[in-house]
């Protein structure tokens, strides 16, 4: 709990505190391995765990929100910290962009790879241990997009962001319902 006998009106207090400039050093190379750090374990956990936001985008709102709320309330964070800090999270992000941009090994690394999951109204298993997911997944993530019927689905993509794009027969033939209800009979079907 913050007490009010911490805050004075000491302008160069409220700005710089009393931190040596060596701080400020300590400040980039922490950010630095928090943020690296951070993205590859976002990446790890999968896309699903970060929805449509990227796991650069999550990372930015939450270290960010983080800095602006230690500097706006507690007397005993300079803003010159909060400033640096702020300004390196931007910074990070920006290079976080321009490498993956860049360098494609790097973006092979940091950016989930989009997957095929259905083809030609059949589900591709094999892609589905790649970024963990299960077919009751891939049936949930098709019905949201509309789909009743797998063979309706002429191909649908596992994006980066977490969210399925599908491409739909223009006259497909309605068959192997994926609805909650008719699963069961899917499943004996494709045993046989």
């Amino acid at each position: 709990m913050v007490d009010a006998s911490e805050y004075s009106f000491d302008f160069l207090k409220m700005l710089f505190g009393d931190f040596g400039p060596l701080i400020y050093l300590e400040i980039f190379i922490r950010v630095f391995i928090i943020m690296a750090y951070t993205i590859l374990i976002i990446r790890w956990i999968g896309k699903r765990a970060v929805g449509g936001l990227g796991s650069a985008d999550i990372l930015i709102i939450v270290a960010m929100g983080s800095a602006v709320g230690d500097a706006t309330f507690y007397p005993s964070v300079p803003l010159s910290v909060a400033l640096l800090v702020i300004t390196l999270i931007a910074a990070f992000q920006k290079l976080y962009i321009y490498i993956g941009i860049r360098h494609e090994k790097v973006r092979k690394i940091t950016h989930p790879k989009v997957l095929k999951l259905v083809e030609n109204g059949k589900l591709l298993n094999e892609n589905f241990t790649i970024d963990e997911i299960d077919k009751n997944e891939v049936y949930m993530l098709l019905r949201e997009a509309g789909i009743k019927y797998l063979s309706e689905v002429e191909h649908a993509y596992y994006e980066q962001s977490g969210q399925l794009s599908v491409f739909k027969y223009e006259n497909p033939m309605k068959e192997h319902s994926i609805l909650p209800e008719h699963l069961d009979q899917l499943k004996e079907k494709s045993e046989k």
